[in-house]
C-alpha cells in the first residue's frame, strides 16, 4: 500500500481539489492508497472538510491535532500513523501536483539503492524572500546536515517504510524531516516535477516564521555559534593583550600621553554586549536542552475522521 501524508492548516478552500486529484491519481495507478490529513489544529473549518472528505473516500483518514505544532511535527504525526510501504509526503496549498506522484514513485520503486527520492523544481513560484530564504536552509543542510550538493530539497517526496520508521524512532523535540532523513541516509535521488500556484497566493509562513525555522535548523544542528563567540573572545584578549602591550611601549618612548576615555567606553561597551550575547546564547541551548530533557509531547491527537480508533497504529 501506498501512504499519503498531507499537514493541513487553514486549507478547508482546496483540500477538496486536492483529495479529488490524488484519488484520481492513485485510481489511475490501480494500486491501495491511504490519505492522511493531518490538521495542525488551524480552525473547525478546516477538520470539518477533512470529516466530509474522509465520509467521501474511503482511503482517506483525518488526525485532528489538539494544540498547533508545526509543519515538522505534524507531518510526523502522519508518518507514525502510515501503513504504506512507501509513503508519500506533500503539501496542502497545491503547488506540489498530484499528477507528478506516478512519476516520484516510479523513481524509488525502480531503482532498489534508493531510500527517498524528492521533487526537484524547475521553475519555483515562490517570492524572491522565499526563495532567499530555502536557499539558506539548504545552505545549512549541506554544511551542518551533509546534504549532498547537487541535491534539490524539497518537502514533495517519497520514502520507504524503513526510512520512515528511523525517522520515527528520533524522539528529539525539536524535529525537521529534512535533516532527519540526511542523519539517516545518503541514497537520495531527485525527479523534476511541476511547482503550483498557491490557490490564495499567499504562504502561511510568516517573516517571523521563516527565521524561527532557520535559528531551529541552525541552533539544533550546531554548537557553531558558540564556538564563535568563544573565537571572538579569544581574538578580543590577543587584542587587548597587544593594545597594552603598545600601552607600555608609548609610556617608555613618549610618556603617558594618549587619551584614554573614547577607549575606554568603546571597549566597555563592545565587552559588555558581547557579555550579554553570550548569556543569551548559553540560555537558548539551555532552554533546548531542557526541552529534550523533559521530552514533552510533539502532538497529541484530539479526534479521529475515516479509518476506526482501534486500527490506529503508533504514539507521539
Amino acid at each position: 500500500m501506498i501512504s499519503i501524508v498531507i499537514p493541513c492548516f487553514r486549507s478547508a478552500a482546496w483540500l477538496p481539489e486536492l483529495v479529488a486529484r490524488i484519488d484520481r491519481v492513485m485510481s489511475e495507478l490501480g494500486e491501495p492508497y491511504e490519505l492522511l490529513l493531518v490538521h495542525d489544529a488551524s480552525g473547525e473549518e478546516t477538520w470539518r472538510v477533512i470529516r466530509e472528505l474522509a465520509e467521501a473516500y474511503p482511503p482517506v483518514q483525518g488526525l485532528d491535532l489538539m494544540f498547533n505544532t508545526g509543519q515538522y511535527r505534524a507531518t510526523l504525526c502522519g508518518l507514525q500513523h502510515a501503513r504504506g510501504r512507501w509513503i508519500v509526503t506533500m503539501d496542502d496549498d497545491l503547488q506540489h501536483q498530484p499528477e507528478d506522484l506516478p512519476r516520484l514513485l516510479e523513481a524509488l520503486r525502480g531503482d532498489p539503492r534508493l531510500d527517498c527520492v524528492m521533487g526537484r523544481f524547475a521553475d519555483k513560484r515562490h517570492s524572491r524572500f522565499r526563495r532567499l530564504s530555502s536557499d539558506l536552509v539548504a545552505w545549512m543542510y549541506t554544511h551542518l546536515y551533509g546534504k549532498p550538493r547537487h541535491l534539490a530539497q524539497s518537502s514533495y517526496r517519497v520514502l520507504t517504510r524503513d526510512l520512515a520508521e528511523a525517522i520515527c524512532a528520533h524522539g528529539t523535540a525539536f524535529p525537521a524531516i529534512g535533516p532527519l532523513i540526511y542523519r539517516c541516509t545518503r541514497r537520495i535521488g531527485n525527479v523534476d516535477v511541476t511547482h503550483g500556484e498557491r490557490p490564495d497566493g499567499r504562504s502561511s509562513y510568516t517573516l517571523l516564521g521563516l527565521v524561527r525555522i532557520v535559528l531551529d535548523n541552525f541552533f539544533n544542528a550546531s554548537t557553531l555559534p558558540l564556538r564563535l563567540v568563544s573565537g571572538l573572545g579569544l581574538a578580543t584578549s590577543l587584542a587587548s593583550f597587544v593594545l597594552a602591550s603598545y600601552y607600555v611601549v608609548r609610556y617608555f618612548v613618549r610618556g603617558f600621553s594618549v587619551p584614554g576615555f573614547a577607549t575606554l567606553v568603546v571597549l566597555n561597551l563592545f565587552l559588555g554586549g558581547m557579555i550579554l550575547f553570550t548569556v543569551g546564547l548559553l540560555g537558548e541551548y539551555l532552554s533546548r536542552l531542557m526541552q529534550e530533557v523533559r521530552r514533552p509531547p510533539r502532538w497529541a491527537i484530539r479526534q479521529r475522521a475515516g479509518r476506526p480508533d482501534d486500527d490506529q497504529p503508533g504514539e507521539p
